[in-house]
């Protein structure tokens, strides 16, 4: 059982949940063409897909997402309100099964519940998937801040993945204009490097040992930032890495690196 990120980015993002014989995608944010090829990486055909969760309707995270399931007859769950805009969009075409996620949904051999995530889309949702082994993940990006219904949905699991978006002060001061600053930085907009250590804190000490950051901002983060960011605030509260938990920081595109989750 392993964890493998595909993309992450403004531009584009994936995640697969599963082993060789077959699993879940969250999202499908790039080409259904560029899709194939980063399952291939880690010798992935796209028929081992059982389902493609997707979080809302916004371009980088459904990009693929109908000619991927169509081509290959995967089914997708979604919010209602998230379909509903796919469809009447022609974002998604009715050409795969569709199913509305109201509660938790098993596929693949995987229980996924959708938890509300406060973002500017119509309704957008995250997931806790609970793996055949036994272990727990959770696909936690484009949130504004972290809602009790957001930390109720990832506290506790095993591995997380969290967005960790922007540094506060590089946003104020880059480029963004004014309208678009604030749409980041507001409360249905996306998690800050400060938000971000602070929700890891109290996953590390709800049990979560491995969490990887994501949906690092190309304009407003780096890679290096984010990740000593966390890692330093995480130490003030007395918590180390490497003894009580371990910490990546997600590639805008794959490096065909998995994470064991056995």
């Amino acid at each position: 059982m392993f964890f493998y990120n595909l993309c992450s980015s403004s531009r584009g993002n994936s995640s697969f949940l599963g082993d060789l014989t077959g699993g879940i995608l969250f999202d499908a944010g790039i080409g259904p063409r560029s899709l194939a090829k980063a399952l291939g990486l880690v010798g992935l055909r796209p028929e081992t897909v059982r389902a493609i969760f997707v979080s809302h309707e916004h371009s980088d995270h459904i990009q693929g997402l109908d000619a991927f399931s169509s081509r290959y007859g995967i089914p997708v769950y979604g919010s209602r309100g998230t379909l509903e805009a796919l469809l009447s969009r022609r974002l998604l075409s009715g050409r795969q099964p569709i199913f509305e996620m109201d509660g938790p949904v098993e596929a693949g051999g995987f229980l996924v519940t959708p938890f509300a995530t406060p973002h500017d889309a119509v309704q957008s949702i995250g997931f806790h998937a609970d793996c055949p082994n036994g272990r727990s993940v959770a696909v936690c990006t484009d949130l504004g801040h972290p809602s009790e219904t957001v930390m109720q949905g990832i506290l506790g699991c095993d591995f997380v993945m969290l967005e960790s978006n922007y540094d506060r002060k590089m946003l104020l001061t880059g480029s963004y204009p004014p309208f678009l600053k604030q749409r980041v930085n507001s409360r249905s907009g996306h998690l800050s490097n400060d938000q971000c250590a602070q929700v890891l804190e109290q996953l590390v000490l709800s049990g979560t040992t491995q969490a990887v950051l994501a949906h690092l901002s190309e304009e407003n983060n780096r890679p290096e930032l984010a990740r000593a960011h966390s890692v330093d605030y995480l130490a003030r509260c007395g918590i180390q890495e490497g003894s009580d938990y371990r910490i990546d920081v997600l590639p805008r595109t794959t490096e065909g690196r998995r994470f064991d989750l056995s």
